[in-house]
Formats: structure tokens, sequence, C-alpha cells
């Protein structure tokens, strides 16, 4: 927020009365400001200099006006500050001295000050209520959260993280991409050359941690106890926040919902597909217009209209040749921002909702309507308490919740040979899941058994199954030119024999016509195995005329779309459960920069697709390795002609029945509070959404459920998840406005 001209004066109100809030007001008279009101909640110690004190907001909040001027609070104690900007309902305002230097790019958030001679550099954010002192130094790209103390002539280097409420001592020097977590002590001239753990004390040159107060989080959070907890945070948690946030804004009735997010992953809000763990030249399977409905579509594309220089720049620098043609390709497009029939990375989308979701929790929590603590941790077990539920945490730690949303995403990767992420033995790599720890890791640990092999020729991949992951990782391996020119042949293991399409037939698809399905349509008894056997036969006679899934997605999926209708609720279940997903599996498309990488390999004669299942891989006596699969045709077991040498499984997610399913999941199970139903792949839930009471389910977890007469069999799209989470905030929203002990509760 720009300060106003010394001509154009401005009225504002300071809570807090001492010496630190003369420092304020000295900076906001110089800048044109009149300050009509000084508050304090013990006036009786204000500064000296402090004249006509009024008591604060929290002996009487009620009476409190918080309707007026914007305020700056001007408390240097940083929890205190924390506290205030939850509790008043009011507006908030910047004071920056005018002889900071301060570049067009950073960002600086409402209740922030800035003393003289501060320096703040390029792309730096800085958080709300943040104290930057007297000639701070604060480099390019740093990262300050809300409520942090920069003191006077401390100086950070580039791309440095400061967490929530951490005070940075006199003096001290934080040296380049160190992260300093939350409400932590960086002593006087202490110099940081490495990470700060949350809630540490760091003294000295070189800087050490002295101390770690291990119940830091149970302090912050009100005894640990918590309205509504979130277990995972990708996007089916962030639409749930969004939508229940929404819901509650304008509500009449005024309390403090207290919110806890707990992820295992250091990354919240984005998930897996569209988080830094995919890494950022991944591309969306479908365009943007088919991936997103509206009105969220037009939303996102205003946010990448702009932001789009960052973004590209950011592309560029993580991908590689692919990346790059991919750029080129829709130079004009972007230039236009015609952005709805690309296939955007989908990173884009993961920064874009990750920031929104940001932005409304720091809104609400400003409005005094919630209170939300992030937890990294994994939750291992839960167990009933009362009314209420107790996670127990994987560092044995506990907290309590009154409802619980279960949003954790996809079930794990099927490992498919020794059970283990990634084995790598002489002459062989074999990788069970190319997400662990993360992409761009695993691409590095490709290129350097690459590097390191002692063969004389080039080496064979093997990508097993022909999904959006094995499709990805077939592109990420020839969008960098260090992997691509040093690998002999790719080849896809799937039991299909056939690539998702991207190609649509205009004229094919004029031509077409599912017959067998539209002949189901004057039947008055059908049942949910009818129509998946009328949609194979449909699929089938479209493989015959050589017409893809993308030409015939659409036409397939509204023809007995209509038929589900017709369906009574049991047979709907079935439907939900069993045939929808194998429909899927027969109708998958993918975009044209993906299909492109393939037609490339096919003229360079370096691509091969096997129609099998894995079986297994086996050592030969000369110590190569042999792929050993189930032919899909005959049945029996076949040994592929070429050696293997880096083997990738992109099979797919395994099922609640086996034991691959994660330890919270088994729990749940074998107490009884989630029961899986036939789909082996979701939970059974009510109306509400919940397994158990004020236990709900979101995600994919909530495959094989009927929602007003919807059969719902696959919940990782963006359109179903939206509605969905629309489904289950408005029922959070029924609950704790109609809670009467919530009710009661004051802010």
């Amino acid at each position: 927020m720009k300060n106003l001209k010394k001509e154009e004066s401005k009225k504002i109100r300071i809570y807090g009365a001492g010496g630190h809030s003369q420092v304020i007001r000295e900076v906001l008279e110089n800048n044109g400001y009149e300050v009509t009101h000084t508050f304090d909640d013990k006036p009786s110690g204000r500064h000296y200099a402090s004249k006509n004190v009024a008591s604060g907001a929290r002996e009487n909040i009620d009476q409190f006006p918080h309707q007026g001027p914007p305020v700056i609070i001007a408390v240097g104690v940083n929890s205190q500050r924390a506290e205030i900007a939850n509790f008043l309902k009011s507006d908030f305002e910047t004071a920056i001295h005018e002889s900071t230097t301060i570049a067009p790019t950073a960002k600086i958030g409402e209740g922030t000050v800035v003393f003289a001679g501060a320096i703040i550099q390029p792309n730096t954010v800085i958080g709300k209520h943040v104290i930057i002192n007297t000639a701070a130094s604060i480099d390019h790209d740093n990262i300050i959260g809300d409520y942090a103390h920069i003191s006077p002539k401390a100086a950070l280097c580039g791309h440095v993280e400061v967490g929530e409420g951490s005070h940075v001592g006199v003096g001290a020097v934080v040296i380049p991409k160190v992260k300093i977590g939350k409400w932590c002590t960086i002593g006087a001239g202490t110099v940081v050359l490495k990470d700060v753990p949350d809630y540490s004390t760091v003294v000295g040159n070189p800087g050490k941690v002295i101390k770690t107060k291990a119940n830091s989080s149970k302090e912050e959070s009100s005894n640990n106890s918590f309205n509504l907890t979130f277990i995972g945070s990708g996007i089916s948690s962030s639409f749930t926040i969004l939508h229940f946030l929404d819901s509650i804004d304008k509500h009449q009735e005024t309390r403090k919902i207290h919110i806890s997010i707990i992820d295992k992953y250091k990354e919240f809000y984005s998930g897996i597909p569209y988080g830094s763990r995919s890494g950022f030249s991944v591309h969306l399977i479908t365009s943007l217009k088919n991936f997103l409905p509206e009105p969220e579509r037009s939303k996102f594309v205003k946010w990448l209209n702009n932001n789009k220089n960052w973004l590209l720049d950011e592309l560029k620098k993580d991908g590689g040749t692919l990346a790059l043609n991919w750029i080129d390709k829709h130079t004009e497009k972007i230039k236009n921002n015609e952005w709805e029939h690309l296939f955007i990375p989908r990173r884009f989308f993961g920064w874009y909702i990750s920031e929104k979701v940001k932005n409304k929790l720091e809104d609400f929590k400003a409005k005094g309507l919630i209170e939300v603590d992030y937890i990294n941790e994994e939750v291992v077990d839960i167990e009933k308490a009362e009314n209420k539920y107790k996670l127990l945490l994987n560092d044995n730690n506990t907290i309590i919740s009154e409802k619980i949303i279960l949003s954790v995403g996809s079930l794990p990767v099927n490992p498919l040979w020794k059970k283990e992420s990634l084995i790598k033995e002489d002459n062989l790599l074999f990788i069970n899941n190319p997400y662990k720890p993360e992409l761009n890791t695993v691409l590095k640990t490709i290129d350097n058994f690459i590097e390191n092999n002692k063969l004389e020729k080039k080496l064979n991949v093997l990508i097993v199954g022909a999904n959006a992951s094995g499709l990805e990782l077939l592109y990420k391996l020839n969008d960098i030119e260090e992997i691509k020119t040093k690998i002999n042949k790719f080849t896809i293991l799937s039991t299909q024999g056939v690539l998702p399409d991207a190609v649509i037939d205009e004229e094919g698809r004029k031509k077409y016509t599912p017959f067998n399905l539209q002949a189901l349509v004057a039947e008055s008894n059908i049942t949910a195995k009818d129509i998946a056997e009328a949609t194979f036969k449909d699929l089938d006679y479209a493989d015959e005329i050589k017409l893809g899934a993308a030409s015939t997605v659409d036409i397939i999926s509204s023809a007995f779309g209509v038929l589900l209708d017709k369906l009574t609720p049991e047979e709907l279940k079935k439907f939900a459960c069993i045939y929808g997903n194998e429909i899927g599996r027969r109708q998958r498309c993918a975009g044209f920069h993906y299909s492109k990488t393939v037609s490339d390999l096919k003229k360079e004669n370096r691509f091969n697709h096997i129609t099998g299942r894995f079986g297994a891989v086996n050592k030969t006596p000369t110590g190569q390795y042999e792929l050993e699969y189930v032919d899909t045709e005959t049945g029996g077991n076949k040994i592929y002609q070429e050696p293997v040498h880096i083997i990738i499984n992109c099979i797919g997610s395994t099922n609640l029945e086996k034991k691959e399913t994660p330890e919270l999941l088994r729990n749940l199970m074998q107490k009884g509070y989630c029961k899986p139903n036939d789909s082996k792949i979701g939970f059974e839930v009510n109306d509400s959404l919940e397994a158990s009471e004020n236990l709900h389910i979101m995600g994919p977890l909530l495959a094989g459920n009927v929602f007003d007469g919807k059969a719902v069999w696959h919940v990782e799209h963006c359109g179903r998840i939206i509605w969905l989470s629309q489904v289950l905030s408005q029922k959070l929203k029924e609950y704790f406005f109609k809670n009467k002990e919530l009710k009661k509760r004051p802010i």
C-alpha cells in the first residue's frame, strides 16, 4: 500500500502506546496522516510522550470501536501483535518511512511498518503486521512471514525465508537460501548459516540452536484443541476451505473457529499433482477449458494474465527443450491471454490455488472469524474421545478435534518389485515411485545412473503404465537433453496396449454414432452392467474404424450419462463402484505435446509399446536384466527381447484391501470408523460426506458413492472436486452455526 503524499491528509488510529508507537506516529505524521486515537490494553503503562490514551479492545471487545479509520498495531512483541490483529475487526494500514528504499516488485502486507533507512530489494514478499526496523537490509526474493520482526541493521541475503512471528535480532546476518522457521528467536549479531527449525533460539557466530520449544505447537493452539481439522492439504481441502469461508463471510453471528491443517509434506494447498513434487514443467492432461469449470476458470485466467511473465521464467528454468518448444509454439496465444485451449503446466494452477487459499485465510484471521494452525506431520491414528477425536501424530504428539476432514488424496502407488521406492543395482535402476521425494530429484538420480553406467551401449527405459504419469515421465525424460540423448529405446508396458489419445478426428466424429448405448434408451429396465457392456461395444467399434478416445469421449460420456438416470439407486451405486472406472480406463486422453513425444520417438525407431502386465524383472547370466510379462492376448508369460536398465513404475494406485494402504487408513478401517465400498478405492459415506459422525471424507476416497442422484467413481477431476467441496462446505456451515455450545464461545 503506497503512502499518501504529505498534502493528502488521512485519518488513522494507533493501537499501542509504548516507545514503539512513538516511532510509528512520527512516520505516519510525516507522511500526512492525522492520528485520531491511541489505544492500549494497559494505558497506565504508556510511554511518557503518549497523550489521551484510551483502553484497548481486550477487556471489552464488543464495545470497542472496531469501525472507523484504519489501525496500525504499534506493539513490539510479535505474539501480542498477532493476537490483537486476530481480534480486531478493523481495516489496517502500513507505515513506511520516506527514507526507505523499496523495489517496485516488492510486496508489503497490511499493518506492516518499515522504518528509516530500511532497504527491501526486488521480488521480496513481506507479510502482514511485520516490523522492518531501522536500517534493516532485506535482499531479493525474501519471504517474511506475518508478525515477524527484522531488527535494526539486520541483513538478510537473497532467497531467505523468515517464518511467522520470528524475531531476527539487531545486526544479525542470514546467508542466502536459509529458511528460518516460525516463532524463532535469532540473537543479536548472530550469523545464520543453515535452516532453523520452528520455535528455536539461535545465537553466536556461526549461529547454533541453543533451545527448541518442543511444546510450542501445543501452547499456541489453545491446549491443542480444534474445532475443525483437515488431514491433507491438497486441492480437495483447498476448495473446501475456500467455499466454507465464503459461506460464513456475511453470516450475522460472529465466532472464531479454530482450524488445524495437517500435512506430512512441507508444501500446503497444492498436493502432489500441482506442487513442486511434480516439478514445474509437467502439463495438464486436458485443456484448461476442460480442466476447470466456470466461474473458477475466469478467475484463474485473470490471475494467469497478471502473473505470466514470472510463471514462464520458472517454466524455462525447470524445463528443457520440450518446455521451450511449448512456449515458442504458444507465444502468440499467451501474449493475447488466450489460455483456455492450452494444456498449461500444472504448477501454474498450484501456485494460483495456494496463493488464493493463503490470502483468504489471512483475511478471515484478520476479521477474527478463524484461527489457523499448520502442522507439518503425518497422522497415523485416530481415536474417538467422547464427542471429539484424538489424533496421534507421527512424532507421538496428539491433538483433539471436534470435526475432521480426511482429504489425503489418492491411495499410494502399488509397488511392483521389492516394495521399495527406489532400487539401485548394477545395470538396473528400478523406480517404484517417481514422485518420492520429488520428480526432479528422481530425474537427477536417473541422469547420474546413466552417466555412471559401465555398459558401452546406450540404455533402455521401460515405463510400466500408459496413464497420465506414464506419459509425463516419457515427456520429462525427453525434455532433458542430457538424458534423452543417452537412451537407446523407450518402451511402455500396459494392459490394453493403447496410449491416451490426443488428436480429434472431426470428420470421424460426425460419422460416429454409439448405436449400442442409444438402443438402451428405449428399454425400461436396464442395469449398470447393461450400460457398461453397451459402452464397451461402442468403444470396440470406434477402435475398428480407428477413431480414438479424444474423438469419442464426449459422445460416449453423453450417451451413457443420459442412461444413468434410468438406473435404480442400487444399480447406480454399482456403476459408481465398478463400471465407471472401467469405462474411464478406455477413455483416456492427453495433450498434443505428450503424443508428439511418442510420434517423434517412433520416427526415430526408439519407441515400443507392449500389451501386457508386469510379471518380474530377472537377472541374466551376463548381468543384464530382462522383463517378464503376462501377454494380454494369450495370458501366457513372455520375455521382452531387449534388456531393460531403467524401469519406472507408473501403474497406478493400490487399493484399500492391500497391505500398502497407509497406516492411518488401516487403523480407521480396523476400528470401523471407515468402511470401504465395493470400489475398493473409496469409503462409504452419508449425504454429509461422513464415514462416521463428524469424520468427513473429501477427495479421491469418495469414489464409489452417489450424491444427489449422481454417481461418483473418480474424484480427481477439478469439476467434481469443486462440486463436492461445495456440498461439504455447506454441511460444515450448518454444523458450526447450529452448534449451541460454539455459539456461546466468545471470540
